[in-house]
């Protein structure tokens, strides 16, 4: 039987492209870490103020990747169109809900993590290396941080359970 070599092709994105998908991926954390804060608001605070905590980080990434857009001569970058969804608003009432959600940001940290080393190597522009690194490793460190917190919470959990 003979031997067929695939080919995988690289994919390679126009800078404002790689912008706007960068953009409109952090508008989304924003307001998915903004719904989570409010949503742990009346069950732990402390969860309620990290998550607003990596939202302001989610701002600070939007506002660096407008800043090396301009930079780069791209005054304005397309909209997607595409407004993040208005998720119901809800508040955790138990430790179980808690547990959930928290493993759920843990799962999505990790996919915007994924989502960003893509569009590293997507990226055709040396230029953009750099600050698509700096995100690459804020983006780790937002993941090592939940999974910390989840980890010493469910630590917590059991010791509450055992006394």
């Amino acid at each position: 039987m003979p031997e067929t070599r695939t080919k995988i092709a690289r994919l390679v994105l126009v800078l404002d492209e790689l912008l706007t998908l960068a953009e409109a991926h952090e508008k989304t954390e924003l307001s998915r870490y903004r719904q989570l804060a409010f949503s742990f608001l009346t069950f732990d605070t402390s969860v309620s103020r990290l998550m607003a905590s990596l939202g302001i980080q989610c701002e600070m990434r939007i506002e660096e990747l407008q800043r090396v857009s301009r930079q780069l001569g791209l005054t304005d970058l397309p909209n997607s169109g595409e407004q993040p969804d208005a998720a119901q608003p809800y508040f955790i009432c138990s430790p179980e809900m808690a547990n959930d959600v928290l493993a759920q940001a843990v799962t999505d940290a990790e996919y915007s993590l994924r989502f960003h080393r893509h569009l590293r190597e997507a990226s055709a522009i040396p230029a953009l290396y750099p600050a698509l690194s700096v995100i690459i490793k804020q983006k780790q460190a937002e993941h090592a941080v939940l999974e910390g917190f989840m980890g010493s919470r469910s630590c917590l959990d059991l010791t509450k359970m055992a006394s």
